[in-house]
């Protein structure tokens, strides 16, 4: 069992007894990380994690009457821990990297964690933070606006499972609509923030750029979690976040400069890269062909969409109205 997903169970069992004070059982609580992460442990493994934490001073009981766990002093916060000049470095260097994404809490929560740990230091450590990244550069993408409040209101309704009212000004459009949404799962993605969310008024999971939203309001209803949610149906990590796209094999060709670019890196995962003579054909599965036509697109002539033939088609048809801008024989934008 990884130390990651250890933790991740931990922070849930922590999240709902400090937050929803639901008293769940062992079980409740197994069947909880299930729908959000998608993980299967046993309530011995979950009985375990509440051991482990009751031995770093969690005040952990059970109530026999309500066949649950509770917090008996909701102020207690975990202990800190041990931190070393290098994972001081690593933590700097992850700081130069979130810069990119100061439209979000997190940037100034990092900042406000990192001026504690420097603080819990021994005083035999002297530590520079320039020093330490002063020759390392992050170059992160551009990044969107989101009006204060948003995040607060966000942040809430997943913790605690109430529903939020939004005011959501969709592209094109001059005015904003209100929409009631069950907040379910935040990404980032290139800069730019959205929120996976049930919506009341479209009764489906639905996605929202947090820098088009105008206002959020809490509301005082509750709501339980799709059945069977996971984000992962909704959006690729390695391409993007549209939503209702329909996952399709991807075939794309790579030749010249970027036949030797590409394997390189890893783009996606599920990736497979076949040698075409002079060129190489990289293979994979998404959800997301949109993004993968943008993808396709920084990379010029040098790369050709084969599969599906759909998208295929629509890159075709792309490739061929931006050509017109250039020779002069596309109609000007407002006929």
């Amino acid at each position: 069992m990884s130390v990651r997903s250890i933790m991740q169970r931990i922070a849930y069992i922590d999240s709902r007894l400090r937050h929803r004070k639901d008293y769940p059982s062992a079980r409740e609580l197994a069947d909880g990380l299930t729908e959000e992460f998608g993980e299967t442990p046993s309530t011995r493994t979950i009985q375990r994690d509440i051991d482990k934490m009751r031995d770093r001073g969690a005040p952990i009981e059970y109530d026999p009457h309500r066949h649950g766990f509770h917090y008996t002093h909701e102020n207690w916060q975990p202990p800190g821990f041990t931190l070393t000049e290098g994972d001081l470095m690593g933590l700097m260097v992850a700081d130069r990297a979130l810069a990119g994404y100061r439209n979000s809490p997190y940037y100034q929560e990092l900042r406000s964690v990192f001026d504690r740990l420097t603080r819990q230091l021994p005083q035999t450590v002297s530590v520079s933070s320039l020093d330490l990244v002063a020759n390392v550069s992050v170059i992160t993408d551009p990044v969107t606006r989101i009006k204060d409040g948003i995040w607060d209101a966000v942040r809430t309704g997943m913790h605690e499972h109430r529903s939020i009212a939004i005011h959501y000004q969709a592209p094109m459009y001059d005015e904003a609509v209100v929409r009631v949404v069950d907040p379910l799962h935040v990404v980032g993605h290139s800069g730019e923030w959205y929120l996976l969310c049930w919506s009341h008024h479209h009764q489906s999971i639905r996605i929202f750029a947090l820098n088009r939203i105008r206002k959020a309001r809490i509301r005082n209803d509750r709501f339980i979690r799709p059945e069977g949610f996971q984000a992962e149906q909704y959006i690729d990590p390695s391409f993007g976040v549209f939503v209702n796209e329909t996952a399709v094999d991807v075939a794309v060709r790579f030749e010249g400069e970027a036949a030797s670019k590409i394997p390189e890196r890893v783009w996606h995962p599920g990736q497979r890269i076949e040698k075409a003579g002079g060129a190489i054909i990289v293979r994979f599965r998404t959800n997301q062909q949109s993004q993968v036509l943008f993808w396709v697109s920084q990379w010029g002539p040098q790369a050709e969409i084969l599969e599906p033939p759909e998208l295929r088609e629509r890159a075709a048809e792309w490739f061929r109205d931006t050509a017109h801008r250039y020779d002069g024989t596309s109609a000007p934008a407002d006929q």
